[in-house]
């Protein structure tokens, strides 16, 4: 059976991770141009740390999916967050908010912000 995007929002039980920066890395050119080097440690982030930055996120106020990261890499102590994960966690968001609202629920998460 197909997973509900609330499911799909879950945290994922092996993230976040910390892994070196090499070359092949899926989203390499966006975390070099954050700063990281190869060799340099880049985090994964879970969906939850995803969402949390974008609860903070004040009303009249847009968040890029590079501030998003920064930030995650700031927690974790680390050069830069893997951008596409992180883009991947912003859009499940958004359409577990949009899911629960077809079906009369809410949750709150103003994706729209990002």
């Amino acid at each position: 059976m197909k997973k509900s995007w609330r499911e799909k929002l879950k945290d994922k039980p092996s993230f976040p991770k910390v892994l070196r920066l090499e070359k092949g890395f899926p989203c390499y050119n966006a975390v070099h141009k954050m700063g990281a080097e190869v060799g340099d440690d880049v985090v994964l982030a879970n969906p939850s740390e995803v969402v949390a930055i974008m609860k903070q996120v004040p009303e009249g106020r847009l968040i890029t999916i590079v501030e998003v990261c920064r930030q995650i890499a700031k927690n974790h102590g680390v050069k830069a967050c893997c951008s596409l994960t992180t883009g991947i966690f912003i859009m499940t968001a958004a359409n577990a908010v949009e899911e629960a609202s077809r079906e009369g629920k809410s949750l709150d998460i103003p994706y729209w912000r990002s």
